[in-house]
């Protein structure tokens, strides 16, 4: 009993030391866990406060969308629009992106990352208020060029500043959010415009900065820049707010280090993309997904939503129709964030192409059977053929062009390769918006939509005969299928 009782004794006391040392470590784990969640808690809202301007993106390519109908209309404070008038209202975007675009990554070199997405609220907000105060078509002409400017710039600096401030364990959903927020901005542009009044919805558009502007103060400069920069004081305070205090910063900032003059010493120009046999096909795959991700008519669709709807003689209200569409692109998005690494590139981009053309063929004879007669059983099929056409064309050649480019081209001449496709992307723009009310009124809507699908069409044999399967593969696996040649490249293997 005493040995019994001693043993008891002596055991509480272990007892309770081995209890409070396991309270300890859950209570440091849990203190652990939290600073985890919350430093990519913050991540997250930095991500989402520069993610703000694509809202400001997808407001202003779009707005032409529920304006042009009221621009159009009697009740119009502008004298009756040409048709001509009407495409550079809608087409002057493009070339004010161009402008916005290309010189976009330099401003961003010698600025910053940060103050270059807050720079953009300056030609957004001088858009607004010329369309705010001013009643002409030139004051709208010059709107929609400076407008573009930001958008342009908007949709190089956003993406390229959350890819530099994530851990890579959350890049891909961080990315996630400007095209997610791109397309919030669509479906806002077709709620507010409408039912709200010209004024009042240009003036809710200009509003919607702010929550850029007043979080300016709490967004953090990327670590790559500082790094650039040689500011290494910065780089510690603001990997440790983005990180937080547990994490040790010293592996990432040597990491960063080594990136940066990787990239400082292989820069290459024109020549050198176009002095292999792997540059020029890859050239050919980048101009060619780039050209027919607009030569399908996405934005000439998305411009002219609320037109194409009201020509139709849709059952369902063109505006109510637009939103529809608006929301299927928002939801579309999340989803494709979630499942794009899971496929391979080629497969999206040939079923995203076949879809397409069936959908704009089926579009194109609803037409003609309206020009032949009444429409009205069917009169829901321009909704449907429109959000379908939404959906595949977001599951591939909406998003996958992009993330082909940034894997084709080694570090030398991904630069010059990213301007080329910009340069590219946004020229299509302009002529597909210019052309498509020329094309509707001489050829007709069923003509006009069919030779999308013919475009789409030529897509899918292009996809499935000349873009190489990237997913998965190392740059020299990539390098040696554009060669096709079994030999090694002088390029090093990294995992994409």
């Amino acid at each position: 009993m005493v040995r019994a009782d001693k043993c008891d004794t002596e055991s509480k006391p272990k007892f309770s030391i081995a209890s409070s040392d396991s309270e300890k470590q859950d209570h440091a784990t849990q203190k652990l866990k939290s600073a985890d969640v919350g430093r990519k808690r913050f991540q997250f809202l930095a991500s989402l406060c520069a993610g703000i301007i694509g809202v400001q993106s997808g407001i202003t390519l779009t707005w032409t969308s529920p304006i042009l109908p009221y621009l159009m209309s009697d009740a119009s404070f502008l004298p009756e629009l040409s048709e001509s008038q009407i495409s550079w209202i809608t087409s002057l975007l493009a070339l004010g992106a161009i402008v916005g675009a290309v010189p976009a990554g330099k401003i961003a070199d010698r600025i910053g990352r940060k103050w270059s997405i807050i720079l953009t609220t300056v030609p957004f907000a001088t858009s607004w208020l010329i369309l705010i105060f001013t009643r002409d078509v030139v004051s709208i002409y010059i709107a929609r060029f400076v407008g573009g400017i930001g958008a342009g710039a908007a949709c190089v600096l956003v993406p390229v500043y959350i890819g530099e401030i994530a851990q890579a364990s959350i890049r891909g959903a961080l990315t996630a959010f400007f095209p997610i927020l791109l397309s919030l901005g669509i479906v806002l542009s077709f709620v507010a415009g409408a039912y709200c009044p010209y004024a009042t919805f240009n003036s809710i558009c200009c509003a919607l900065l702010l929550p850029l502007v007043l979080s300016a103060p709490f967004i953090p400069e990327s670590p790559i820049w500082l790094v650039q920069q040689g500011r290494k004081a910065q780089v510690t305070k603001v990997l440790l707010t983005l990180r937080g205090s547990k994490y040790d910063i010293t592996d990432e900032i040597t990491v960063l280090q080594d990136d940066v003059g990787k990239v400082m010493n292989v820069q290459g120009g024109f020549k050198d993309l176009i002095g292999t046999k792997a540059g020029r096909r890859a050239i050919i795959v980048c101009v060619g997904l780039m050209s027919f991700q607009q030569l399908c008519g996405v934005d000439a669709i998305l411009f002219y939503t609320v037109t194409i709807f009201q020509e139709a003689n849709s059952t369902v209200d063109p505006f109510v129709a637009s939103i529809i569409v608006g929301l299927v692109e928002v939801f579309i998005t999340i989803i494709v964030a979630t499942v794009i690494d899971r496929f391979g590139r080629k497969p999206l981009l040939i079923i995203s192409g076949a879809t397409m053309t069936i959908d704009l063929a089926i579009l194109g004879y609803y037409f003609k059977l309206k020009n032949e007669g009444d429409v009205s059983a069917i009169g829901w099929l321009p909704l449907t053929c429109l959000s379908a056409f939404n959906v595949f064309f977001s599951i591939g050649y909406g998003s996958v062009p992009f993330t082909v480019i940034s894997e084709i081209f080694p570090p030398q001449t991904k630069g010059v390769a990213s301007s080329m496709s910009i340069v590219v992307h946004w020229s299509l723009v302009f002529a597909v918006t210019k052309l498509f009310p020329s094309m509707e009124d001489g050829m007709g809507p069923a003509a006009t939509f069919w030779t999308f699908a013919c475009f789409t069409a030529a897509s899918t044999v292009f996809a499935y005969f000349l873009v190489p399967e990237t997913k998965g593969k190392t740059l020299q696996e990539i390098q040696k299928k554009l060669e096709r040649s079994k030999s090694s490249t002088e390029y090093p293997v990294e995992p994409l």
